[in-house]
């Protein structure tokens, strides 16, 4: 009876010691990669908020002095978007969306200033006098 006894106690003893050892387990890959592109997703979708709010301010303010720049020396305006700073980030797939973002947005306030440079431009038309007979 001691040996049964004894028997079932190691028994016992074994499988609560698997049981207590199973619950720690690595992640997976999948699981370390969904939670990277979760994290991708965030920092691009605020990103994405950003760049529009800040567009949409820059399209009110700025594209005025780009035309007015335009006008006076065509140069300048490119100069401006030439010394912006490209986005760097550790995430290769955030900075390749964010940077598109941004090439959008740029483009955008060009062709805003270039249309709007286009329509000031544009020869008013002018009443001539009759003349007399």
């Amino acid at each position: 009876m001691l040996k049964r006894t004894i028997k079932f106690f190691i028994y016992c003893l074994g499988i609560v010691i698997c049981g207590c050892d199973g619950g720690e387990r690595a992640p997976s890959l999948q699981e370390i990669q969904h939670q990277q592109d979760s994290l991708s997703e965030a920092r691009i979708d605020s990103a994405y908020t950003a760049i529009n709010n800040n567009c949409d301010t820059l399209m009110v303010h700025l594209v005025p002095q780009l035309v007015d720049s335009f006008l006076k020396d065509t140069a300048l305006p490119r100069s401006y978007f030439e010394t912006l700073q490209p986005y760097h980030d550790t995430d290769k797939k955030a900075e390749k969306v964010i940077r598109q973002l941004q090439a959008d947005c740029d483009s955008s306030l060009l062709k805003e200033t270039y249309k709007r440079a286009r329509l000031r431009q544009k020869a008013k038309p002018v009443q001539h006098k009759r003349q007399k007979v």
